[in-house]
C-alpha cells in the first residue's frame, strides 16, 4: 500500500477514535520522507490538523540543521 492509501485508512479508521496516534503516524511519515533530504531532529517536527466546512487543513513546521548533499553520478 503506498503513503496516500495508507493515510487514507488511517484517517478514515482512527481519526475520531485516536487523534494522537493519527499525529504521531503522520509526523513519522513526514520524518521519514523530510529526512532524506535535509538533517532533522523528530522532536523539531510540529504538526496541526484543522477542520472547517468538511475540509481539513495540515501545517508542518519542521527545523532543519542543514540540507543533505544528492548523491551524482561523476562525469
Amino acid at each position: 500500500m503506498d503513503l496516500l492509501g495508507r493515510l487514507e485508512n488511517i484517517t478514515k479508521k482512527d481519526k475520531d477514535n485516536n487523534p494522537k496516534c493519527l499525529l504521531e503516524i503522520i509526523k513519522s511519515d513526514f520524518f521519514y520522507l523530510i529526512s532524506n533530504y535535509f538533517e532533522v531532529d523528530f522532536n523539531d517536527i510540529d504538526i496541526i490538523i484543522g477542520e472547517e466546512n468538511n475540509k481539513y487543513t495540515i501545517d508542518v513546521r519542521c527545523f532543519g540543521d542543514r540540507i543533505k548533499l544528492m548523491r551524482s553520478i561523476p562525469e
